[in-house]
């Protein structure tokens, strides 16, 4: 397939050009070829005419071309940057889950903070089936974790060299934990093996939303980030393109979507706490969202909002955000299997397959020095200057 064919199949059926334009546009081509060579006392030896005149058939052909190609580039552009979404009323709000987050939206207004910083603290995991190190042909189930961190300036360079830095913790964070009591038996048996001793690395990267996802990730930098709308109504519309921005196709699950990704807004991202409260207000409105009674990873049980998702590889998943609604906070995340698919039918229904949580989240102007470990400090000082 050429070129031109491909471009084509991108437009919608008002893109290519009318067959006006481009009659015109031969007209303006023949004018301007006539043009160039005028007068009969000109004119070349018809051999030479003829030479001439298969030159000028391929000018012409290939003018129309550029033409077609130029107006086609012209309306894909135009369609690929056309947004998808765009401002509306949300749905009306209603049940115990709106209810939670328009108090956590309120608690978040009566508390906004400040500083120069945006610094987090999570731990991250998630559940896996590992090999007994003495019992050949046993297994049991582990949570695997560990500690993350990131800091992020409110401008491109607030960090001297750039605007943000993350980093994981360092092997004596790891922790393996077995899940169940049957779990746990299994693991006594087998001597209690640390971390080092089961051969494996806890996750380098938290997972709080659909393996097989849709939508772009939210990987946007602190200048956009500070500019993001705080309103929910144009945060969801903000949201939603940025999702579509690479095969600009509508998702068919945006409320899974923004439900999703509501975390990289409420903890990762350094944006002003109006975008968060704007984020709960958002998540309230979505119409699958509900309340559930959940226990995070920590041990903790409390409420928590959830929506589902089911596929073919995942079973069915209850995606849970815990938040505080006297403060405003989202406390922890995960992923708990309700009807296991092929992938995770080793863990069992009831296993949190994922798991996040956040220990700290909060703007601060404290130094730098002390936000980071030393390991990192260490690798500032050592680093040789640009």
């Amino acid at each position: 397939m050429d070129e031109l064919t491909k471009v084509a199949e991108y437009l919608t059926p008002e893109r290519p050009p009318s067959e006006g334009t481009t009659a015109a546009a031969r007209r303006r081509l023949l004018d301007e070829t006539a043009a160039a060579a005028p007068g009969d006392a000109r004119r070349p030896a018809p051999s030479r005419r003829r030479a001439l005149s298969s030159r000028r058939r391929a000018v012409l052909a290939c003018g129309a071309a550029a033409i077609v190609l130029v107006t086609a580039g012209g309306g894909y552009q135009a369609w690929r940057t056309r947004p998808l979404y765009h401002p509306e009323p949300l749905p009306g709000y209603g049940g115990p889950a709106a209810v939670l987050l328009l108090s956590a939206a309120d608690a978040k207004e009566r508390n906004m903070t400040d500083g120069r910083f945006w610094y987090v603290h999570t731990t991250i995991g998630e559940t896996r089936p590992v090999n007994a190190t003495s019992q050949p042909g046993v297994s049991y189930r582990v949570e695997a974790a560990n500690g993350a961190y990131s800091v992020a300036a409110k401008t491109e360079n607030g960090l001297g060299d750039g605007s943000s830095e993350g980093w994981n913790g360092l092997e004596d964070e790891w922790r393996f934990t077995p899940v169940g009591s049957a779990d746990r038996a299994a693991w006594e048996r087998d001597g209690k093996p640390g971390a080092s001793a089961l051969g494996g690395e806890p996750p380098a990267e938290v997972q709080r939303g659909p393996v097989q996802r849709e939508g772009a990730m939210l990987d946007f930098g602190v200048e956009e980030a500070r500019k993001l709308p705080a309103d929910a109504s144009r945060l969801r519309a903000w949201l939603l393109n940025y999702a579509t921005k690479f095969d600009h196709k509508r998702l068919r699950e945006p409320d899974l979507y923004l439900f999703t990704n509501a975390s990289a807004i409420l903890v990762d991202r350094p944006v002003s706490d109006r975008v968060r409260i704007a984020t709960y207000r958002l998540l309230a409105s979505l119409k699958s969202v509900r309340m559930v009674t959940a226990t995070d990873a920590r041990g903790h049980t409390g409420q928590a909002v959830a929506m589902r998702q089911t596929t073919a590889a995942y079973g069915t998943i209850e995606w849970q955000l815990f938040i505080d609604r006297s403060t405003g906070r989202l406390t922890a995340s995960q992923g708990v299997i309700v009807k296991p698919g092929r992938e995770n039918a080793a863990l069992g229904a009831g296993a949190r397959q994922f798991f996040e949580v956040v220990e700290k989240a909060e703007w601060t102007s404290a130094p730098i020095e002390r936000l980071r470990p030393e390991w990192i400090n260490r690798m500032h000082r050592e680093r040789p200057p640009r």
